[in-house]
């Protein structure tokens, strides 16, 4: 059997493969197990869903470029990502268990519920843009990688793209999105592995000088490292997998195995990127470096990174349909609108890296709506939709100024809003304690 028989058999596992399963598990399926999978996720489908939903194709640009413009900003991306991972592990116990209080599954719901907000969409729509930014970033690359493979038009590969992707997320649900993960997460450390072996010992030339920032600024580096692993923990699908864990050592220690696996796989993408240069596109570049007589690995690695990573960003954003009347079918049918929704998103994105430095940059923007929902004892419902929708818009906008300062932006008028709207609701009480 020669090496294209392998290609072809193992794409068709990766394309059609969780699509398949999703099918066969469609009818048995009941509503909780589609929207957070009854609360049951075991180890392995926790640490792999760790493994995944962090090995994204942003990850993958992200560390990349930026170590070959400035090497000190890349190995930064790198270690805090992982930092990231592991303060997800250290928060696990202390969010499952908030979460529980609440009963809620998922972040936004989280916030709803916590401070009794009577429209949901106000704190939906800014952290969906997010994800579903994200999303579509993913879509884009996995139309790219299609396209070149079975040399199809932009159009016929986002259109292939949607529908790969979002039959089985719309068929299979939260249960089929983390049970794929096991064996998504198997193509990515084995695509990793083989990565490193082709490369070890042959590249040992580093394209610039480690500290220099390249067209960057310092503003960017410090934000990476005070930003990025907090943005690991607010991140939807992270929040969801510490949530719906089987238990606290399930959602513990699938962090703390996770968080080191993501990060020699971080290292090795920063290592390749320092040492070599990019050939025409990601996927172009990574078949170069993959053994000579299995260029077609790094597809197989880009598709299931790619795929693991869509499914885990959007059935996080269905959490709220938990105390709805919705049944399965109507779910799939939202779960759908959201793919199409982000294949057109797809078609539209311009620049992949302005676009990935935008979704990672408003994370942060939920920071502090997120710190008042579990410390500030008051419920301020117009103020947190508010800090959200402000802080993300702020953040996106002033990407597309100066990207170094985004994420600064962005945290800044989140948090003054907050700030406002406690010193408010303070300065209320304090008033109606006196005139009593």
């Amino acid at each position: 059997m020669n090496s294209q028989f392998w290609f072809g058999l193992i794409l068709a596992a990766a394309l059609i493969g969780p699509l398949a399963y999703a099918l066969l598990g469609a009818r048995q399926i009941s509503r909780n197990a589609y929207i957070f999978n009854d609360g049951q996720s075991g180890f392995a489908a926790t640490l792999a869903g760790v493994i995944c939903g962090n090995m994204g194709v942003g990850t993958f640009v992200a560390i990349m470029l930026f170590s070959q413009a400035s090497p000190v900003i890349g190995l930064s991306l790198a270690l805090a990502y992982m930092l990231g991972l592991f303060l997800c592990a250290f928060l696990a116990p202390f969010v499952q268990r908030f979460a529980q209080q609440y009963g809620a599954s998922g972040l936004v719901d989280l916030i709803v519920l916590a401070h009794n907000i009577k429209h949901p969409f106000g704190v939906w729509l800014p952290i969906a843009s997010v994800f579903l930014l994200r999303a579509a970033v993913q879509l884009l690359a996995l139309a790219a990688l299609l396209s070149s493979i079975f040399t199809l038009s932009t159009g016929q590969a986002i259109l292939l793209s949607t529908l790969v992707t979002g039959g089985y997320t719309a068929f299979g649900g939260y249960r089929a999105a983390t049970r794929t993960d096991i064996f998504q997460a198997l193509l990515i450390v084995g695509g990793m592995v083989a990565l490193f072996l082709a490369n070890f010992g042959t590249l040992t030339t580093p394209q610039a000088p480690f500290w220099d920032l390249g067209p960057y600024r310092w503003p960017l580096l410090v934000g990476v490292w005070l930003f990025i692993p907090v943005s690991a923990v607010l991140a939807v699908d992270n929040w969801q997998r510490m949530v719906v864990a089987k238990d606290l050592n399930v959602a513990r220690w699938g962090f703390l195995i996770g968080a080191p696996l993501c990060g020699i796989c971080y290292l090795i993408i920063y290592w390749l990127g320092v040492n070599s240069t990019l050939i025409g596109d990601m996927s172009g570049t990574l078949r170069a470096l993959m053994p000579e007589s299995a260029p077609w690995l790094a597809d197989i690695l880009l598709i299931a990174v790619i795929m693991s990573t869509i499914d885990t960003f959007i059935m996080p954003l269905m959490s709220g349909a938990q105390r709805s009347q919705l049944q399965v079918p109507q779910l799939r049918l939202l779960v759908a609108a959201l793919f199409v929704f982000i294949g057109l998103l797809a078609w539209l994105l311009g620049d992949m890296l302005q676009s990935v430095i935008a979704a990672f940059s408003a994370l942060v923007a939920f920071l502090p709506a997120v710190w008042a929902t579990f410390f500030v004892p008051y419920k301020m419902p117009r103020t947190i939709i508010a800090s959200l929708c402000l802080g993300v818009v702020s953040t996106f906008l002033f990407t597309m100024v100066d990207v170094n300062l985004a994420a600064f932006v962005g945290f800044v008028v989140a948090g003054l809003v907050v700030g406002i709207g406690v010193y408010a609701r303070s300065a209320k009480k304090s008033f109606a304690s006196g005139k009593t």
